[in-house]
């Protein structure tokens, strides 16, 4: 009688444990290459490493490739289970270094407007999350803000076509209208957006290194008071330079959100080209109300109930 019994727990402990297969994680740490040594980079390592549960070991480019020519060797003589490449510097380093290694994985973060650098041609071991929202919820929480709002503005570069596409796609699924201008020189943008501002109810700006410059955001700020028009931009700083709305990604959830693809590549056995470039999982809004009184646009009780911060 106990011998049938040692066999049925036997045959059930055997029937659970694969119901939920786990592929066992290799033996080496995970390797953080970091772009430079951005307090924000610093805070997401913190992040990933108390949620990922598993030994780490950190890389730093310090701004330049070639700043360290052996740490390439040294990365890979920790022999890595997976790479976390947080910047655009340190995940198209990532993209090179894994271009002969397509068994180690690569997660990427914080790379602003990632499809100009082509990370996932190519390779098929690389994934991420991107550093926007998408249009469609950009688009959605900028109505919200201003319920009239029918056309929108936006000025573009060749290196911004597939956020284009991406965002005519969403504006139509809204009813809105998109109105975008080309600009192919950084000193063109002023021009083009005296062209586009008489034409439109809010202008979104794009994170495309061609039209986002220090000097182009200077001039954009006093020139959306001067239209009295909405400018919205994509990071939190913008909202504090004096456009009135930003809608940016939380975050405080990014390093967490990778560490739960990696779990799912490194335990689980999930492949990076199954999960490609996800959204990020959190949005903020800030609201910076001195802009928008002075352009007169008035902001509801809701909407200031909504956003993370509003800046006065």
């Amino acid at each position: 009688m106990h011998k049938k019994l040692l066999l049925l727990l036997l045959a059930l402990t055997l029937w659970v444990g694969s119901a939920t297969p786990v592929v066992a994680a290799p033996g080496g740490p995970v390797a953080i290459l970091l772009s430079d040594s951005e307090a924000a980079y610093g805070q997401q390592v913190t992040i990933f490493s108390e949620e990922i549960g598993m030994p780490v070991q950190v890389f730093n480019l310090h701004g330049d490739i070639a700043h360290d020519p052996g740490l390439k060797e040294k990365l890979f003589a920790c022999r890595p289970s997976l790479i976390f490449a947080l910047g655009a510097k340190a995940a198209y380093a990532a993209k090179l270094w894994t271009q002969d290694r397509q068994e180690i994985p690569v997660l990427f973060a914080m790379v602003l407007n990632w499809q100009r650098y082509k990370l996932l041609d190519g390779s098929n071991n690389i994934a991420g999350i991107a550093a926007e929202i998408s249009p469609g919820a950009q688009f959605v929480n900028m109505t919200m803000f201003l319920p009239t709002m029918r056309r929108i503005g936006l000025l573009y570069s060749p290196l911004s076509e597939t956020i284009l596409s991406q965002a005519r796609e969403a504006a139509a699924l809204l009813g809105l209208e998109l109105v975008a201008e080309p600009v192919d020189r950084t000193e063109n943008f002023q021009r083009a957006f005296k062209r586009l501002a008489g034409r439109v109810d809010a202008f979104w700006l794009l994170n495309d290194p061609v039209v986002y410059t220090l000097e182009n955001m200077d001039w954009l700020e006093d020139r959306c008071l001067k239209e009295k028009l909405l400018c919205v931009g994509q990071t939190q700083n913008l909202a504090k330079m004096g456009l009135a709305l930003t809608v940016n990604p939380d975050l405080g959830q990014i390093g967490g959100q990778v560490a739960a693809m990696a779990r799912n590549i490194l335990l689980h056995g999930q492949k990076p080209g199954e999960i490609g470039v996800m959204e990020p999982i959190g949005t903020q809004l800030f609201v910076n109300i001195k802009t928008a009184e002075r352009i007169e646009l008035p902001v509801s009780p809701q909407v200031l109930d909504m956003a993370t911060a509003v800046i006065r």
